[in-house]
């Protein structure tokens, strides 16, 4: 019985603090007692209002108002299209892209400026399409320099009348000796 007891206890203190949560917490009399995008309800609450959400207990509706577009962190329903839920360093929840994508609410492509691709390439069609010398998905790998094809038709240019004249001279040294 003594178990049953600390389950209902731990149950009850829950229940409250989720109620509390949904609420937006503290008692308030008119709209003013509560804070940006929240008003006073019916039960004398600070309740968001539709589309805004606090993050109880780092923000409630009453003391810092309703300034998130989520409450779920994560992959949640809250969030439009591909984003999900994060916590913002200001206590309240952002839908914004996965990491490494980019364009809400699809957040399918790796870039949406060229900006994002280190000035060593161009951002087309959420892609970033790297300059020469420049490689991976943000053109932040610079490639090791290659010899052209030029340097290859220079060399053999100048080897060209090395490789005539050694054996012309080895011909006519055996030929007088």
């Amino acid at each position: 019985m003594k178990g049953l007891s600390r389950h209902l206890v731990f149950f009850l203190i829950c229940f409250s603090l989720i109620r509390e949560t949904r609420s937006g917490g503290g008692n308030c009399r008119r709209d003013s007692d509560c804070g940006a995008n929240a008003f006073c309800n019916n039960n004398d609450y600070c309740e968001c209002e539709t589309g805004f959400y606090d993050f109880f207990p780092l923000t409630t509706a009453r003391s810092d108002g309703c300034l998130g577009n989520c409450d779920e962190l994560g992959r949640t329903n809250q969030c439009e299209g591909n984003t999900q839920c994060i916590l913002t360093p200001q206590g309240y929840g952002e839908c914004t892209c996965p990491e490494n994508t980019f364009g809400p609410p699809e957040c399918r492509g790796d870039c949406k400026s060229s900006l994002q691709c280190g000035f060593h390439g161009n951002c087309e069609g959420g892609k970033c399409v790297c300059f020469l010398e420049f490689e991976g998905k943000y053109c932040d790998v610079k490639t090791p320099m290659k010899p052209r094809g030029n340097l290859y038709l220079l060399l053999g240019a100048a080897a060209l009348p090395l490789i005539l004249l050694v054996p012309a001279a080895f011909a006519s040294a055996v030929s007088s000796g």
